[in-house]
């Protein structure tokens, strides 16, 4: 069996500034498409699906140094060179770091539900997030988003219906063949029912 740990890190004392990043200067031969996992954990999706789309440039960030540090090395290791690993809270990253209207796929599995009200501020997928990410992303691109916690889940659907930009896609090639999590095992070893969607920006 996997070893289950979840360690929390509170957002918000994660406050590392980013200049724009040019793209065109972490990838050779920058083709255009842009993805970005937000939350990447151990990476095993990341790295999926930078040698699936070798054409792509694949960023992540994740607050958690430790794990940034390890995939990064695994990136190497791998020789994988169309890939960059952050760390920084999200939203900051996706504010400062990512070019307007550049994004072609982002990617949010199994984001901290933060499960008391108290901590509700500190969920990714809000208003203030889903708003921003609309500038971020280009139109016609695609959200994928997942999680086993349906209290968070019917809140980030509350939250993207209230933004108005992103319609429900049929994509379940996507969920059957390319979705890798080490948190989705997690989440049938519990028995726990999973959610999972992908939108595309339409306006």
């Amino acid at each position: 069996m996997t070893k289950r740990v979840r360690t929390h890190t509170n957002p918000f004392t994660v406050r590392d500034r980013f200049d724009t990043l040019d793209y065109s200067q972490l990838q050779p031969n920058f083709s255009g498409k842009v993805d970005l996992e937000i939350g990447f954990g151990r990476g095993v999706f990341f790295r999926h699906w930078a040698k699936k789309h070798p054409d792509n440039l694949l960023l992540g960030v994740e607050v958690r140094k430790q794990i940034v540090d390890l995939l990064a090395d695994k990136l190497i290791e791998d020789s994988i060179s169309n890939a960059k690993a952050f760390r920084g809270e999200g939203k900051i990253f996706l504010e400062e770091a990512i070019q307007d209207n550049s994004l072609d796929n982002v990617f949010i599995f199994h984001p901290d539900p933060w499960l008391k009200k108290r901590h509700h501020k500190r969920r990714l997928v809000n208003k203030d997030f889903l708003h921003l990410l609309t500038k971020k992303m280009k139109k016609e691109a695609k959200l994928y988003i997942s999680t086993d916690v349906e209290s968070l889940w019917e809140a980030m659907l509350e939250g993207i219906e209230e933004e108005k930009s992103f319609v429900k896609a049929s994509d379940q090639g996507f969920w059957n063949s390319d979705y890798l999590s080490h948190w989705d095992n997690f989440s049938i070893e519990d028995n726990r029912k999973r959610f999972f969607c992908t939108f595309i920006q339409k306006l």
